[in-house]
């Protein structure tokens, strides 16, 4: 193309977005095609430059059928009920063939879409530009190429469109940032509320003080604890986890607060941490906290305005919010402790959510449908992926520690979901078993005890809690010989005097009830 024709390109777009306050709705540089629309003033058409050789009138003609489809799904994208389009060809030189296209306005099949189309060739491009002055009431003169076209000229003025582009988009950026975001704040007071009320309970922070306040831990899922996909967004490790979460929620948050409105934003936030914790559940058996699913589902919602609006965001809001997640994605990979599994969960959720519900006062559109059915898809899969882990053997250590825990708070309903779990799973050791004959004793279910106190020792000769359990049990059954054979064990094995007392007490004793 030559240096008259990429002039013209960009002085034409030029004056629409600068002069006419025009918005880019498409920009494809490399087929240098671009489509603009004015927002403010309905009865302006929508326009569309392309500056392409055009050797015969059949492929004019294909493109023009090609418009029409194109405007079509505009039209409903904007709500429309009827879109005028004019369709602005720059060639080096006019088509071989017959042009009917360029001699009347056409009308699509449905009659919604008439369509204007003008042809500015090289040889006659002044002509050409006045007449499109007259057909679209612009000022005479408007178009008039005056002096030599440089390199630096075409360059400049590709240049101003650039520029203009960019300054549209910091305008929206910092509009965001004036208009508060009420959600926002809301989100990140709840977080700090949650953390400090859970933080004054146990200032270490325990992991056992995360699981009983909703932390993910899928034995407990796996029983049933559904709600946990959705608590562990407002849990947070310490004051560091939270720090960060929040001052990123509150970085990127604003944005999207702005951009999709609130309800949507909500949804985003609260669906796609969701999403994250489900994806946690498949993939990572470990405990997990923090609203960074959230924060991650944020990102995916940012990076699909990339995907709905290039030519707007490809360069501004996309290149940061990759930059973030590339960043936080690398520490994920080789950092120790950090669930990488939920974050590309809740940053994949994001994604297909915000596709699902896109922008505010967007038209239907059937890829609304494919997102919501990806998202929905994504989710089965990753809940069918977890629960059909639930049958696999697990490491018993952190659920026997919970477990205890739970019993010690005479929590007993939570402690026996867990080591009822471990029992189903063949996960259970010895020291699960020492809980159960513990808690059965207690319970005075005495043949229970008893049965599990001897798959303890079975599993592991050398413990002796659970032959101080079984010789408590035998007690209450009174069996002193094996009571006290028991009590022997537990006092060899071990140094602690609990077990020498009873030891010595049944030994001068026919019958003493020893004390748990």
């Amino acid at each position: 193309m030559s240096l008259q024709d990429n002039y013209v390109f960009w002085l034409l777009t030029n004056y629409f977005l600068g002069q006419e306050n025009y918005r880019l709705i498409h920009l494809h540089e490399e087929k240098q095609e671009l489509w603009l629309d004015n927002p403010n003033k309905k009865d302006r058409p929508v326009i569309r430059i392309q500056m392409r050789e055009l050797g015969w009138a059949s492929v004019v003609e294909r493109d023009v059928t090609h418009v029409f489809n194109v405007a079509e799904n505009l039209r409903k994208q904007m709500g429309r009920l009827k879109l005028s389009l004019v369709n602005i060809y720059i060639s080096p030189f006019e088509p071989v063939g017959e042009k009917p296209v360029f001699e009347e306005r056409l009308t699509g099949k449905n009659e919604k879409i008439t369509l204007q189309n003008f042809l500015i060739a090289t040889e006659h491009a002044e002509q050409k530009l006045e007449d499109l002055e007259k057909q679209l009431n612009i000022p005479q003169g408007t178009f008039k190429i005056t002096g030599d076209i440089t390199e630096e000229r075409v360059a400049e003025e590709r240049q101003t469109v650039i520029n203009y582009i960019t300054k549209k988009v910091t305008e929206e950026q910092q509009n965001a940032r004036k208009e508060k975001p009420y959600i926002t704040y809301a989100f990140i007071a709840m977080q700090i509320a949650y953390f400090l009320w859970v933080f004054f309970k146990d200032m270490s922070l325990h992991t056992f003080t995360l699981v009983e306040y909703g932390a993910k831990f899928n034995p407990l899922i796996y029983q049933g604890e559904w709600w946990r996909f959705i608590s562990p967004i407002f849990l947070h490790t310490g004051l560091m986890h939270i720090a960060a979460n929040c001052l990123m929620i509150y970085i990127v948050g604003p944005w999207a607060e702005k951009i999709y409105g609130r309800w949507r934003y909500i949804v985003i936030l609260l669906v796609g941490g969701i999403a994250g914790n489900i994806a946690s559940f498949a993939l990572n058996t470990n405990v997990a906290v923090g609203s960074s699913t959230a924060v991650f589902a944020l990102f995916g919602a940012l990076l699909y305005l990339v995907v709905l609006k290039p030519h707007l965001y490809a360069k501004t809001i996309g290149s940061s919010i990759a930059a973030l997640v590339v960043i936080n994605l690398i520490i994920d990979i080789f950092a120790v402790g950090i669930d990488l599994a939920g974050h590309v969960g809740g940053l994949v959720g994001g994604f297909f959510i915000a596709g699902a519900l896109s922008l505010p006062l967007q038209y239907f559109h059937w890829r609304r449908v494919f997102y919501g059915a990806g998202f929905i898809f994504l989710t089965v899969l990753f809940l069918i992926m977890g629960y059909n882990r639930a049958g696999e053997v697990q490491n018993p250590a952190l659920s026997n520690s919970i477990a205890q825990s739970y019993f010690q708070k005479d929590n007993t309903k939570e402690a026996n979901k867990i080591v009822t779990y471990l029992v189903k799973t063949n996960s259970a050791d010895e020291y699960t078993y020492t809980l159960i004959a513990s808690d059965a004793l207690q319970n005075k279910q005495y043949n229970r005890a008893e049965a599990a106190a001897k798959e303890a020792i079975y599993l592991n000769p050398d413990i002796p809690q659970a032959h101080y359990i079984l010789a408590l049990t035998y007690l209450r059954k009174g069996d002193h010989d094996n009571a006290l054979k028991e009590a022997e064990q537990a006092k060899d094995l071990s140094d602690d005097k609990l077990f020498l007392d009873f030891y010595n007490q049944l030994k001068n004793s026919n019958r003493l009830e020893g004390t748990l």
